[in-house]
Formats: structure tokens, sequence, C-alpha cells
């Protein structure tokens, strides 16, 4: 793989809006990634945080299955 999966991280924060709505965001260390990676619109910061985590591990799965392929 080019990168080490500790290598992305996922960020969490809240939207301005009324009521509250969480955002996630797949952010890496090394260097930026080129794309944003978001998602909007949740209750909570720990559903927030769910769903950009799991995002992030599919992320990753179809990055080691892309590696392969090469």
């Amino acid at each position: 793989m080019t990168s080490s999966p500790n290598d992305h991280f996922v960020v969490t924060y809240q939207q301005g809006e009324r009521p509250d709505r969480w955002s996630w965001e797949i952010r890496r260390k090394s260097k930026p990634l080129g794309i944003k990676m978001t998602g909007d619109g949740y209750q909570s910061d720990s559903a927030a945080r769910f769903a950009g985590k799991q995002t992030l591990a599919d992320f990753l799965s179809d990055l080691l299955k892309e590696e392969k392929r090469k």
C-alpha cells in the first residue's frame, strides 16, 4: 500500500445550523488526500464519528483491493 492505514483518520465537527448538526471528514497525516471525503447532517458527535469511521474502513479496504490489482 502506498500509505499506512494509520496515516488516515476521521475528524468530526459541529455545523452552525439550528438544530446543531455534526459532520465528519477523512484526512491523511502525510499529505492531503487531493479530494474531500465528508459526510454531514448527523445529530451527535458519536453518530458522525461512527459513520466517518465506517466510511474510512470501507475506503481503506477498497484501496487495499486496488493496490493488490496492480
